[in-house]
């Protein structure tokens, strides 16, 4: 089993509210703020089709936690150094 995601240490939060540590929490708040901005507005409705291998699929709009890449960890650090300068 892997082991949970727990922020140390925010660099940058966005909307999201920076006292949440705890991947739960943050989750729980990206699907609150998605909901005030109408998220699911964007693709005007419940998206349903049917595609030739006989399955329905859906499309949705979600939060979605992965790694980041090493250039945006470089370029995001980079630009709140020169923030303080």
């Amino acid at each position: 089993m892997k082991k949970p995601i727990v922020v140390k240490e925010w660099i940058t939060s966005g909307e999201l509210n920076p006292k949440h540590k705890k991947l739960a929490s943050i989750i729980e708040d990206c699907a609150g703020l998605m909901d005030a901005s109408c998220a699911a507005d964007i693709l005007g409705g419940g998206i349903l089709f049917k595609a030739t291998d006989g399955k329905y699929y859906t499309i949705t709009v979600e939060a979605i936690v992965s790694e980041a890449s090493d250039w945006f960890v470089k370029d995001t650090l980079k630009e709140k150094a020169d923030e303080v300068d």
